[in-house]
């Protein structure tokens, strides 16, 4: 043999560490601290992040991100009325 080929005809190969959804983590994360703490600053975060893992091809986190955070946005009082400001405003021409 000449140093070069595996013994016996096997080769050993080395694979690559699976990835792990990070974004798919983050969305889902701030999706549940969305519904149970600060809504106002967790739910945006949590379709951002669920966003940017849909196209990270992370469908699943990403799903999962999106339903905590359209469920935040519908339990939010703060948020709400954000929206409904922004629809009067644009009811009434008052948008830039």
């Amino acid at each position: 043999m000449n140093g070069q080929e595996p013994r016996f005809g096997l080769e050993l190969k080395t694979q690559p560490p699976p990835q792990r959804p990070v974004m798919g983590y983050l969305a889902v994360g701030c999706g549940i601290l969305g519904l149970f703490t600060h809504s106002l600053f967790f739910v945006p975060l949590a379709f951002l992040f669920s966003v940017v893992a849909l196209f990270m091809g992370q469908a699943l986190w990403a799903f999962a991100g999106l339903t905590l955070s359209f469920i935040g946005l519908v339990t939010s009082p703060v948020l709400l009325a954000f929206l409904g400001l922004g629809a009067l405003a644009a009811y009434f021409g008052l948008t830039g």
